[in-house]
Formats: C-alpha cells, structure tokens, sequence
C-alpha cells in the first residue's frame, strides 16, 4: 500500500511536471524596440490582449519593450528562427539589400499617401511581405513612426529650394537610402553612430541629422536644436512581424485572429503619426526651435525633385523591376 502510493505521487509529481513545462512552451513573446512609455507599446499591447482574449490565451503572449530581448538586429535573426515569436522592430537591408524599399524616398508625400501605401494591398507592402517570407519572416502589418526631418543646430541656406547647396554637414544612418536621400536634399552628408550624435552635433562636428520623426527630434534634441525642416520625403516605420514557423503551426482561425489584430494595430499607427508629428512639431515651437514649414505643394514638389535624382540611382542596387513595382502605388 505504501509502495503503491509513493508511486502514485510520483507520478503525479511527473504528469504535473511535464504539463507544467508544455504551457510554459506556449508562453509567447513580443520583442519591441519602443519605450515602455511610447504610443507604439502602448498599441502593441492592445493587439496582444486582443489576441489573448480571442485565443483563450493559449498563446500567453506577452510584449518586452525598450529592446529587453536584444538588439533589434539580433532578434530579427531569432524571429526568422524562431527563437522568439513575435517582434515590432526596425528592418535593415543587413538581412537583406533588397529591404532597402523601407526606406525609399518619396513613396508618400502627405499622410493620406501614408494610409494608401503602408496598408496591406499596396505594392510596397506586397513587395516588403515578399521579401520578408524568403527569409522565414512573416510580416503582419508596418507600425509607422511618422514622417522623417531634418533637425538642425545651423540654419541651412535657403532650406526650401534643394537646388541649392546648404552650405552644412547632417549625419546619416550607415543605410544607402538615407545617404542618397541627404545628398539629393543638397546636403553634405557624414556616418555617426546614433550613440555619438548629440556631441558631434553639440561639438560643430555636423551640423545636424536626418532620419527622425518631430518626436524623436524633440525628445533627444530638443535642448540642442534651433531650426527643424518637415521634408517629409521619407516614412519612419517598424515591422510587425511573426516566425513563419510559428504562423503555418496557426489554424486558419488563428491565424485571422492574430492578423486582424495586427491590421487594426497597423491602422492605429497610421492615425497615431499623424498626430504625434503635428503636436511634436509644436512642442518643438513651444521650446524655440524655429520650424521650416512647406505647404503641401512645397512637400510634393521636392518629393518628386528626390524621387527623380534618388530612384535611378537606387534601381542599381534594388533592380528596376522593384522600381516599377513601387511606381504603381505613386499618385
């Protein structure tokens, strides 16, 4: 009898053990590079309690913001192999050179080229889903940021007119888009480490940057910027992406679940920039910092004027098939 209950408890002990270990395996996770605080973990989290209550939380899914699970490069690798489930982060053409559309200039000159283009349909997004696949990434809808300025310490020359040389120095990401994108605003252009930015800037070392939305520009500058210029030639975004692996093991009503949800999150995003630029973009005045502001026939004109010096140069690199794909979603 004894004997017989020792057993018992010790498979008890077992069965409870290995269940335990087979929910713990479900417990999935969302990489984000956002701040706890930002609007964009603010929307992740809502697609994860969405999910959560439409899945009877089978999946436990729960979101690691502010880069807690690595660099955003390191966990697109882990998300292709599935180490990690999900993740709201930036995509370079590191992975890939053909990922380089992320960044192409002129795909949107206002916010309502935004809602056309960055939604699921466009070409730009079938092309960016394309892409992605290749590499065991499946991608659920683009997270935008907002339009992306110029943020300066020394006022350029006549700022409006790219025709012009400006006569100062920005920095640029090491991505070839932007480098091209800087130069045909007439620019002269240096690489810098984001981490080095504010005392290259603050030391005369360049003059000021491009590649950040109003909010970036006033939540990291705004005590060293004293003019912003809202080009608007380029959309800052982030991926939402899944393991491949991880979607094909979905059911067909899973898999709904989790991209409604992403939809959604995608649109809210959108709607977000929209207002995040406009009201940055005033703090930005509230602080001093002198706005360059072009109307909208200002903006498309020099979209077009980028779009005509950068596209050709980037068919080279990204090939004229892609170029014409891209073209199609031009107004």
């Amino acid at each position: 009898m004894k004997k017989s209950l020792v057993t018992l408890v010790a498979a008890s002990l077992i069965i409870a053990l290995t269940t335990g270990s087979a929910l713990a395996g479900k417990r999935w996770r969302i990489a984000g590079i956002a701040p706890v605080d930002h609007a964009s973990t603010k929307i992740l989290k809502e697609a994860a309690k969405e999910i959560n209550g439409k899945t009877d939380n089978k999946y436990k899914l729960k979101v690691y913001p502010a880069s807690q699970l690595g660099d955003y490069t390191l966990v697109l690798n882990e998300v292709a192999q599935g180490a990690i489930e999900l993740a709201d982060i930036s995509i370079t053409p590191q992975l890939d050179k053909a990922l380089g559309i992320v960044y192409m200039p002129s795909l949107a000159a206002t916010y309502d080229d935004i809602d056309r283009v960055y939604a699921k349909g466009s070409n730009f997004y079938t092309l960016y889903e394309e892409l992605l696949a290749k590499h065991n990434i499946k991608l659920l809808g683009i997270d935008v940021q907002g339009f992306a300025g110029v943020g300066m310490v020394k006022e350029p020359k006549d700022p409006k007119n790219i025709g012009v040389a400006k006569g100062t120095m920005i920095r640029v990401p090491p991505i070839e888009t932007w480098k091209t994108v800087a130069e045909a605003l007439n620019y002269k252009t240096v690489t810098i480490n984001w981490g080095d930015l504010y005392p290259a800037m603050q030391s005369g070392v360049c003059d000021g940057w491009i590649a950040g939305t109003p909010s970036w520009n006033y939540i990291a500058f705004k005590d060293l910027l004293n003019y912003y210029i809202p080009y608007n030639t380029t959309v800052d975004s982030t991926a939402y992406i899944m393991s491949m692996d991880k979607w094909n093991g979905l059911s067909d009503a899973e898999k709904k679940v989790f991209q409604d949800a992403f939809t959604t999150a995608a649109a809210k995003s959108r709607e977000n920039a929209r207002n995040a630029d406009a009201g940055f973009i005033q703090k930005m005045a509230d602080k001093g910092i002198k706005i360059i502001n072009l109307t909208d026939d200002e903006t498309r004109a020099i979209s077009k004027e980028v779009k005509d010096r950068v596209w050709p140069k980037l068919a080279k690199s990204l090939g004229q098939d892609t170029i014409d794909r891209l073209a199609k979603d031009l107004p």
